[in-house]
């Protein structure tokens, strides 16, 4: 006896699930979305029901992709949904499948369309497939390559993409959203608790007073990428704080150039001149793809033109031929290795990092806290400072996040907040004080008579 089924199986979109449902999918309005819904809003629940629909309207390959594969098996082909059913047995019932892989986390169905689960860090994996639609779940989260890749795919065939998430600070997911409201081809949705009506504020209190703080809540359930994530190293305050109020000299702060030299064909050079607590009103110089020649040559003329009291420069990757070029010219620079051993505390708060990128990192960051200041509208280095992420090594020594692992979540190297922090390399005096002392001193001594 044949049982007919209907796909949505059990499943009715929630209120602020319709939009998305009804105009997004083959031969919908939109075949982009980037869906930001708080957290327990449904997001997956919905899209793997959309995917159900879709594999009914035509026959091909889904993707549902996890950041790693491990939370795929854990929260989707393993889980179950709040009315205790097996999620891939709600979804696509095994009445309509052909064949079900429980290692590949893979499901055909009888009219010819397969979905698969994997994860997004290892896209490259799934070289040969064809997807026509694919769910990137969890996107603040995953590898934003694998976009890259399957991309063209997609464009090739007519295929839809779906992007779901909550925020996780200004990364990737931000930069996809931003677009996505910009962009009448892509549907753009951003749903807080308030919105769906899901959750209570009482509940939400209940999670406060639980230990939620008040960044993850406002990340979580507000749907803020504004809010503070727990490992990110500078905070929006400081930075905001920073961009405000006027910038006053002295003639004893010292002048400094923090050089930050390109190692690879998307990176940029960078000098940037900072004056005591002034790091705003110097213009910032930006280069890409200098050879060690002429990158030197930039840094001999910055040198000339502000005759700072201290030079220093990344000296990794190509930075060691623009340090040695400058010595040959007789110029006083410093080269700074961001993998070697810190040797100095960090500012005034005494703690320790784990080498010496992470230590002038903290340098900045004890700066940015107590006056210092940035360039109001520039929103490339506001950006780079609020990026990195940080932890601690066995020995309670902070480890600011590396650049490799930055550019795994779709982070460009902060090429422009590295030369910054590069300014804080080591303590500096100014040569006009310094110069000073020494007039003051020959004055008060005559070879004749001595000491005054």
């Amino acid at each position: 006896m044949r049982v007919m089924v209907t796909i949505p199986h059990l499943w009715k979109p929630r209120r602020h699930q319709v939009k998305l449902y009804n105009n997004f999918g083959y031969g919908k309005q939109y075949q982009r979305t980037s869906v930001i819904w708080h957290r327990r809003a449904g997001k997956d629940s919905t899209a793997l029901n959309i995917t159900a629909r879709e594999m009914f309207k035509r026959v091909g390959t889904y993707w549902h992709l996890f950041p790693e594969q491990a939370q795929a098996r854990k929260a989707i082909w393993n889980g179950v949904d709040g009315q205790g059913r097996r999620i891939i047995k709600q979804f696509l019932p095994e009445s309509i499948r052909k064949r079900t892989s429980s290692q590949e986390m893979l499901i055909e169905l009888g009219q010819g369309s397969m979905w698969q689960m994997a994860g997004s860090d290892n896209y490259d994996s799934l070289v040969g497939s064809n997807p026509v639609g694919v769910v990137f779940t969890e996107w603040a989260l995953a590898n934003p390559l694998a976009w890259d890749y399957i991309r063209p795919i997609l464009l090739e065939n007519g295929g839809w993409a779906m992007f779901i998430t909550t925020p996780r600070g200004r990364n990737h997911a931000y930069t996809t959203h931003q677009m996505a409201m910009g962009n009448d081809r892509w549907l753009a949705d951003l749903a807080t608790y308030r919105d769906t009506g899901i959750l209570t504020d009482a509940q939400i209190q209940e999670e406060r007073e639980g230990g939620m703080s008040e960044s993850k809540i406002e990340s979580e359930y507000m749907c803020s990428f504004e809010a503070e994530t727990d490992e990110q190293f500078i905070l929006t305050d400081d930075v905001r704080k920073a961009q405000g109020g006027s910038v006053v000299t002295h003639i004893s702060d010292p002048m400094i150039l923090g050089v930050d030299v390109a190692r690879f064909g998307d990176d940029l050079s960078v000098i940037y001149p900072r004056r005591g607590r002034d790091a705003r009103t110097m213009p910032i110089e930006v280069f890409s793809k200098l050879d060690t020649m002429q990158m030197a040559g930039k840094v001999a003329e910055a040198i000339q033109k502000y005759r700072p009291d201290g030079v220093f420069i990344d000296e990794g990757g190509i930075g060691a031929g623009v340090v040695d070029r400058l010595r040959q010219l007789g110029f006083e620079v410093v080269g700074i290795n961001f993998g070697s051993k810190s040797d100095q505390s960090i500012g005034t708060s005494q703690l320790l990092a784990t080498n010496k990128r992470s230590e002038i990192w903290g340098s900045m960051r004890e700066w940015l806290k107590t006056g210092g200041m940035i360039p109001e509208k520039n929103q490339k280095l506001e950006f780079e400072l609020l990026s990195p992420m940080y932890s601690y090594d066995a020995n309670n020594a902070i480890e600011l996040e590396k650049k490799s692992d930055m550019k795994k979540r779709g982070i460009s190297s902060p090429d422009i907040a590295d030369a910054l922090a590069l300014t804080f390399s080591y303590p500096v005096v100014a040569r006009s004080i310094t110069n000073q002392q020494e007039q003051d001193a020959d004055e008060k001594y005559d070879p004749i008579w001595g000491t005054q």
